[in-house]
Order: C-alpha cells, then sequence, then structure tokens
C-alpha cells in the first residue's frame, strides 16, 4: 500500500514556482528547490518529476495567475483607456515594487529559456497570444470611442504596448524604480491616445 502525501502539493508548487522565479531555471538547484518547498528529492521526483517537469509545472501556475488577473483588470476600468491604464499600472506597480527585483516568471522564461526549449517557447507563444487579443479587443474599443489613435491598427498599438511593457519588465530587474515605470507607463498611453 502506498504511502499517502505529508505535504500541500499546491504549496510546494507555489514555493517552486518562487525559487525559480528569483533565481532562474539554470540557477535553482535541486538543493534550493528541496529548501524552497521543504521536501526531499524522491519526494519531489514523486510528485512533480524531473526538475524540467516542474518548472513547466510552476510556469504553468504562474501563467493561469497572470491570465486570470490580466482579465480582471482589464474588464475594471471605466473606459478601455481607463482600463489599459489600470493593466499597465497594476501590473508594474507589483513587478516593479518587488523587494527580490524578480521581475516577471513569463519574461524571465521567455529570455532564459524559450529559445532553446520548445515547452517553453509553445506556453509563453500562447500567452503573449491572450495577450495580444485581450489588449487589442480593448484598444478597437477605445478606437471606437475615439479614445486611440487610428491610423494604426489595433493590433499594431497592442504591439507597441507589449513591446515597451517587455521591456519594462525587462529592467525592472535592474535599474528601472516603481515611479519611473509608472510614468513610463503614462507615457506609453500618450503614444496611442488620439
Amino acid at each position: 500500500m502506498a504511502r499517502p502525501r505529508e505535504f500541500c502539493m499546491d504549496q510546494a508548487l507555489e514555493n517552486a514556482m518562487l525559487a525559480f522565479w528569483s533565481h532562474g531555471y539554470e540557477a535553482t538547484s535541486m538543493a534550493d528547490l528541496m529548501q524552497a518547498m521543504d521536501l526531499q528529492k524522491g519526494s519531489i521526483y514523486k510528485a512533480f518529476g524531473d526538475k524540467h517537469s516542474l518548472f513547466i509545472a510552476a510556469l504553468e501556475r504562474y501563467l493561469s495567475m497572470a491570465k486570470k488577473l490580466n482579465k480582471e483588470i482589464l474588464d475594471s476600468g471605466k473606459s478601455p483607456k481607463d482600463s489599459l491604464r489600470l493593466w499597465l499600472e497594476q501590473e508594474l506597480k507589483f513587478i516593479c515594487g518587488q523587494e527580490l527585483r524578480r521581475g516577471c516568471l513569463i519574461v524571465n522564461a521567455l529570455i532564459e529559456r524559450a529559445y532553446q526549449d520548445e515547452e517553453v517557447s509553445k506556453r509563453i507563444k500562447v500567452h503573449f497570444a491572450d495577450v495580444h487579443k485581450l489588449l487589442t479587443n480593448k484598444i478597437k474599443d477605445g478606437q471606437a470611442l475615439g479614445e486611440f489613435r487610428d491610423d494604426l491598427t489595433a493590433s499594431e498599438l497592442t504591439q507597441i504596448i507589449t513591446s515597451s511593457f517587455i521591456g519594462m519588465v525587462a529592467l525592472s530587474k535592474g535599474p528601472m524604480t516603481k515611479s519611473a515605470s509608472l510614468k513610463t507607463a503614462k507615457n506609453i498611453l500618450v503614444l496611442i491616445e488620439k
């Protein structure tokens, strides 16, 4: 008879996600994961598989949280312009306000792993396609209301936002301060306003 697990899988995965987010995939050792998850190596392998499988599960957890949060924020504004402003500010406050300067696990994985890891690349492509769709729909609504410029398509304006946002997230791991990021967020909106 198999012994029942004596730990919370959800909490263990959360702790693994935080370890990968803080240190990156390559720099996070099994010893780091054992300490973060408060588990022995055998328990980690039995519950989650190898390090790569655990990373994929942790990334999936983060992607799921990001998807839910993006939709909530983008649906909470009074207008499309207000929704985009809220989205940029909330995301950047969270990312740039971190004491540890972890950045964003999605952007970190994109930079560190996507070029060599098909599973990571596939998941990140799906995520960015979802974000692109959400933002493009919001911008189309704003264009119909005269809030955003219409000399570029909603998709092109989305590319401006996402490219700028990813750059700011990458900079948040170093020189980008919270106040500078919020000022930049306002300037991004200026680029797409009518």
